[in-house]
């Protein structure tokens, strides 16, 4: 297998003969360390590995898996022949295999899913970690804990010296890890940690709803909750002040970080981890793949076409205004090309950009590192937030002067943007010339694929701010019914719900005259500007999602 390799000349030939006598040519050991130690990409080595065997090299990082499959197989023989199920199609189930060309293997897990498979090529530490995630339970956790001396960790008497030995002691390492891998398998974006009075619940934020998955005795709260300050670099004394701090957790094949928020709370202290960076099932760094619609995407990818203009992105916290903005950065992503991030903190890395985390503890905030970055020839600005006149002054005139500034903005809609700014205390003829379009976006459940049904709507239960004429049909809507892949809520995944206000010569008058946010809605309303709630409709009636979850997401939308 390591021909191809070789033939392909990807790797030095020092580099490549080094490699060859470490690994004794075992090729999964080959791989994982040429991926170690930076000397090839993981996807262009399992491309040129996999097409040497004859079989599609696919990432189970970056593949959503159906649980149920994997269920049926369950952890011994997932192990044993090192593969995992992904998904089932026409009949036929695909399945992810270190090996594809072992038969009995082959055969094996077709007998236990009893169907056709198609087996693809996947790296040895990819399969490992996707079988720990996909088959860490609940169960297993509620299992460990009652292995734990639990009145021991009640004592109210322990000293440093055994808090400390009990925080690195194998189960409660162990109890930490499978908090995380559970989360990471039941895709949480957070994961809650709150101590009460009685117990200590543990709560995932799965598709933007906090769900409770576990409660644990109130004894084991500080233990817990040190174990997870200890592996985000925290004091473990200090329990009266907040802190900040941030996990990065390894399991083979995949990497991931946790922003990590302590806060003092009446019976111990509140953690909350937000998984950062590319989640179980991969980000989406492509416009044309995240579901926008047609005239938000060209509306949106012509300013983005521009050599120099702003671009904001607005939406409340976890709408994935990150996530676009990255998308964007990929659609314009050229080695001609100096394109430079300032982030707090940096989610997504991107090794062809420049990335400057901020530091405000020394003064390096946004304004601070802009003006820096402003010195460093760049071509394209991606700033991960205006917070104040100072950055946003900063930010309008460095697109006034050649360069192509992103950045987000804390409004509620598209056009607010613009006398938000104003009031902030933007000149107008400043802002006017300097921003090309806002693009404001909300994220809704996505309807589960696996029980995905049409669902009649009654002329009654129709939204008043959905028009239906008296002689005119009710058009189909969808919902999901609930099973096993989506823990029985009908949803799974997300997908946003976006607006694109397209600055125009019109509105550019508007802005110079300091125009109302109604008159400027008005403007771009008689331009063919689309509201986030028709946008949604839109998307409701595609199957995406459901009126429910387009209404909530915009209440206060004035289509």
């Amino acid at each position: 297998m390591l021909n191809r390799l070789q033939q392909a000349k990807v790797l030095p030939p020092n580099v490549m003969m080094s490699l060859r006598k470490s690994t004794g040519e075992e090729v999964h050991a080959f791989a994982e360390q040429a991926i170690r130690e930076g000397h090839v990409s993981r996807q262009l080595l399992g491309s040129l590995l996999g097409e040497e065997i004859g079989h599609t090299y696919v990432s189970t990082r970056n593949t959503l898996i159906q649980p149920v499959l994997a269920k049926q197989i369950g952890p011994d023989l997932a192990r044993r022949h090192q593969a995992i199920p992904l998904y089932k199609l026409g009949g036929t189930a695909t399945v992810a295999m270190a090996n594809p060309l072992d038969e009995a293997a082959v055969s094996a897990i077709g007998r236990s899913l009893s169907c056709p498979i198609s087996p693809v090529f996947s790296l040895a530490d990819e399969i490992e970690g996707a079988i720990r995630i996909h088959f860490e339970s609940s169960q297993a956790i509620e299992d460990a804990v009652l292995t734990l001396d639990l009145q021991k960790m009640a004592g109210a008497e322990m000293d440093a010296r055994a808090v400390q030995a009990l925080i690195e002691s194998h189960q409660i390492v162990a109890l930490g890890e499978s908090i995380i891998i559970l989360a990471l398998k039941e895709r949480a974006s957070d994961i809650h940690l709150e101590p009460k009075r009685h117990e200590l619940i543990l709560r995932f934020r799965i598709d933007g709803k906090l769900v409770d998955r576990l409660r644990f005795p109130a004894a084991l709260a500080k233990v817990l909750t040190s174990r997870f300050k200890v592996m985000s670099a925290l004091d473990i004394t200090e329990r009266r002040r907040p802190q900040d701090g941030r996990i990065a957790f390894g399991l083979p094949g995949m990497n991931f970080d946790l922003r990590v928020s302590t806060l003092p709370v009446m019976h111990g202290e509140k953690i909350v981890m937000r998984i950062l960076g590319p989640s179980l099932g991969g980000v989406v760094l492509d416009l044309k793949r995240m579901q926008f619609s047609r005239d938000v995407l060209a509306s949106l990818t012509r300013a983005l076409d521009q050599p120099s203009g702003i671009v904001f992105v607005t939406g409340p916290t976890g709408s994935g205004k990150t996530t676009t903005l990255h998308a964007a950065l990929a659609y314009l992503d050229s080695r001609e090309d100096n394109i430079i991030t300032i982030e707090d903190p940096v989610e997504i890395e991107a090794p062809t950009l420049n990335q400057v985390v901020i530091n405000e503890a020394i003064g390096a905030g946004f304004a601070a590192a802009l003006r820096s970055v402003l010195r460093q020839d760049p071509d394209v600005i991606l700033l991960g937030e205006v917070r104040d006149v100072e950055t946003a002054r900063i930010a309008t005139q460095a697109a006034l002067t050649g360069h192509l500034v992103l950045t987000t903005l804390h409004t509620n809609d598209a056009v607010l943007a613009i006398p938000r700014l104003l009031d902030m205390g933007v000149e107008p003829f400043t802002l006017a010339p300097a921003v090309l379009g806002v693009l404001a976006q909300r994220l809704v459940r996505r309807i589960c694929p696996d029980c995905k049904v049409a669902h009649a709507l009654t002329r009654d239960e129709l939204d008043p701010s959905l028009v239906v004429g008296e002689g005119q049909a009710i058009p189909s809507f969808f919902k999901g019914t609930g099973c096993e892949a989506c823990g029985g809520t009908g949803f799974r995944g997300r997908v946003a719900v976006h607006e694109f206000l397209r600055v125009s010569s019109a509105l550019r008058d508007a802005i110079l005259a300091r125009e109302s946010p109604s008159r400027m809605r008005a403007i771009a309303r008689a331009e063919g500007f689309r509201t986030m709630r028709e946008d949604g409709v839109r998307k409701a009636l595609l199957g995406l999602t459901t009126l429910t979850e387009v209404f909530d997401a915009t209440a206060g939308d004035d289509a």
